[in-house]
């Protein structure tokens, strides 16, 4: 999670982008997207930047409806910003939609990125560029530490690793 906020928002940068709002709630009810959070501002950090909490909306679910909320908050806040990273897919799918109601065109005026890779993310109009996790991986190394405590061994944790999946809501030049 940390590693695919960082790599998500340092992509965003490398775009151009400098003022990329963050969607989702960065408290202690929800980790991961904690832990996205500070690859974000790891990011930013590295690039110069310091992270804007005026450009930071909590979302507290990962739906689609909460992205739309989130997303429209941040529009009634005035505040200005050229990119959003959704700390799931379907937030940023939201957040994608409520941008198209208030007429700003995605990628051209603001990129949107997600968190997740799920199917819809490849259907959205445009594709959605998103942190692609092994979740299949992830299965069976969860099932594997559970037999291993079974057994009375000692488990370890293990950080997988994510990959950048570039489709066009970002504006990247890309097949998809």
């Amino acid at each position: 999670n940390v590693h695919g906020g960082e790599a998500m928002t340092a992509h965003l940068l490398g775009m151009g982008r400098r003022r990329i709002a963050f969607l989702g709630d960065i408290s202690e009810h929800c980790p991961e997207f904690s832990d996205r959070y500070l690859g974000h501002c790891r990011a930013l950090r590295a690039a110069g930047l310091a992270p804007d909490p005026a450009l930071q909306v909590d979302a507290a679910h990962s739906t689609e409806q909460m992205g739309h909320e989130a997303l429209r908050a941040l529009l009634a806040r005035g505040v200005d910003f050229d990119a959003v990273f959704g700390t799931s897919d379907l937030i940023a799918l939201g957040a994608m939609r409520a941008l198209a109601e208030a007429g700003l065109h995605v990628p051209g005026q603001v990129a949107v990125v997600g968190f997740d890779d799920i199917p819809m993310a490849s259907f959205a109009n445009p594709p959605l560029t998103t942190v692609m996790q092994d979740t299949r991986l992830a299965g069976e190394r969860l099932v594997g530490c559970v037999l291993e405590q079974l057994r009375g061994e000692p488990v370890s944790s293990e950080m997988l690793p994510t990959r950048l999946v570039i489709r066009r809501s970002c504006g990247a030049s890309c097949p998809a």
